[in-house]
């Protein structure tokens, strides 16, 4: 306040001190909010901020020319009056605090958003093992399916969710390849155990356990991004299992 004496400039040229006190203001938001996260996006953020501060100074100085009837001292005739040195050193301190506070809040925001994602999928990751260790009677159960001319060993907690593809079914499983057989979903959903695995369109068979969400549309699984139709053939299996 040394340097922008507010109460007596007030008294001088009311409008004045205020337009610039908001001008101030203004350039502290525009370094919080939209400079400092610009910086830290390369140097076309920071190519940027450097446009966008040159028109702030711009501003600034027409601002420094106006004719402002403060009491003028013989002595600074010819020299650089007060108020506008004031003013550049009050812009320089607001951008120089603004725009790394600015970087700062964004970087915290990025951490946190990071830090609240990687939480997220951990609880998916215990929701899906909570849900394996209820499902304890399927735990070492297999189906055995004919596929590349092999026989191949399907264990059903690895089942994500079964898709009928015309004569073909392909069984989706976490973490390995899934497995084609030439065989028809119901021929599938006979060799699955009674009570643990439902059929909820003519082209999906899904393991009850792992049903996070449904409507009378859709299923969403544990595990997966995309949720799965429900057919209008199946919606009393869904309703009775």
């Amino acid at each position: 306040m040394f340097l922008f004496p507010t109460g007596e400039w007030i008294q001088w040229h009311a409008s004045y001190v205020l337009g610039y006190w908001l001008w101030l203001y203004g350039v502290w938001l525009l370094c919080r909010k939209a400079l400092g996260p610009l910086m830290l996006q390369g140097w076309k953020g920071q190519v940027t901020v450097a446009g966008m501060l040159f028109l702030v100074g711009v501003v600034t100085f027409l601002m420094s020319l106006t004719d402002v009837e403060f009491p003028k001292d013989p002595a600074q005739i010819g020299k650089i009056q007060p108020h506008v040195r004031a003013m550049w050193i009050l812009l320089l301190s607001v951008v120089a605090y603004g725009i790394p506070v600015g970087m700062l809040a964004t970087r915290v925001k990025e951490l946190t958003e990071t830090k609240e994602a990687d939480e997220a999928v951990q609880d998916a990751i215990e929701a899906l093992e909570t849900r394996r260790a209820e499902a304890q009677e399927v735990t070492g159960e297999e189906i055995l399916l004919k596929a590349d001319y092999k026989t191949v060993h399907v264990p059903l907690s690895a089942i994500q969710y079964i898709e009928g593809r015309n004569n073909y079914a392909c069984v989706h499983l976490d973490h390995r390849e899934d497995v084609v057989s030439q065989i028809p979903l119901k021929k599938v959903l006979e060799q699955l155990p009674e009570g643990k695995f439902i059929r909820i369109h003519r082209s999906y068979i899904v393991p009850l356990w792992r049903i996070e969400k449904r409507t009378a549309a859709q299923v969403r699984l544990l595990g997966l991004k995309d949720p799965l139709p429900v057919g209008r053939a199946y919606k009393e299996n869904l309703n009775n299992g």
